[in-house]
């Protein structure tokens, strides 16, 4: 264990000196980290992948035991905010590639999960992440949607979003079909917040997506499971899908009718006869 710590330690050096090497890539503006200064690019990385929970000077200052190599907080504000945050989701995809010897179900699958969080940000008035909670205390608050290596414990991909603009069912796909392009079967699990219509079928056309999720029954989900005895299946299930005027017309006649809502939640203004519905995306 202390050798595989050692191992991904050193590749994560290895990682963040490679994003040094290159900053400019990841900086705001071709003059940031041009001047020597006494927080380089590099331990400027790490000062803020190694941050826990205590205030900027008390992380400073464990960090920069040395007091002529310790800079002020007002200083590393300045220089962080020349750091774009792809540098940081580049050492992550860095990291997950450098693997070579994935661990995969029956040395075919990559068996990978996706699921969101909450993360609160220190307020900002001006911050584009408001959000007004239930209490209608205002917070500044981020959605963060991973995608997880199960096996090889690693995270290979995230979306994160405004809270109050959140679309999890938008972020799984854009993670799944990124997945998809690498061309390899995988295996997506994804809790019942996640089941749709939309993404069910988009999962379908992928070549190399197969996918577990948790489905709700009775309203809002697959009315077809309530029917079903309290016994393990492996069957197919067919459900009727149709739009908002026949289900209206014929939910009270028919019992398994599954009302599919727009995806934008609205027509186009302006239709052709190659203008496909906004309630699905493939």
């Amino acid at each position: 264990m202390k050798s595989l710590h050692s191992n991904i330690l050193k590749l994560m050096d290895s990682i963040i000196n490679k994003i040094a090497d290159n900053i400019h890539d990841f900086s705001v503006s071709d003059q940031a980290f041009t001047r020597c200064r006494k927080l380089n690019s590099t331990d400027l990385i790490k000062l803020i992948l190694n941050m826990g929970a205590g205030s900027l000077n008390s992380e400073i200052f464990h960090a920069f035991p040395d007091i002529n190599s310790r800079m002020t907080a007002s200083a590393f504000e300045q220089q962080k905010a020349k750091l774009k945050p792809e540098c940081f989701k580049e050492i992550m995809l860095e990291l997950s590639r450098a693997n070579n010897a994935l661990q995969l179900l029956d040395n075919q699958y990559l068996v990978v999960a996706i699921d969101g969080s909450d993360f609160d940000q220190p307020f900002n008035p001006k911050s584009e992440n408001i959000f007004k909670g239930k209490n209608d205390q205002i917070y500044c608050q981020i959605h963060v949607n991973a995608l997880y290596d199960v096996l090889n414990k690693l995270y290979l991909d995230m979306v994160i979003q405004p809270r109050q603009k959140m679309d999890e069912r938008e972020a799984a796909l854009t993670m799944i079909k990124k997945l998809a392009q690498q061309e390899k079967d995988f295996l997506v699990l994804m809790d019942r917040g996640y089941i749709s219509f939309n993404l069910i079928e988009n999962c379908n056309r992928l070549k190399h997506c197969h996918y577990v999720m948790r489905s709700k029954s009775g309203d809002g989900a697959f009315k077809e499971i309530v029917a079903m005895s309290n016994h393990e299946y492996d069957i197919d299930l067919s459900c009727r899908v149709t739009s908002s005027h026949y289900y209206v017309t014929h939910k009270d006649t028919e019992k398994f009718l599954h009302l599919i809502l727009h995806k934008k939640h609205h027509y186009k203004a302006v239709r052709s006869k190659n203008t496909r519905d906004q309630r699905w995306d493939f």
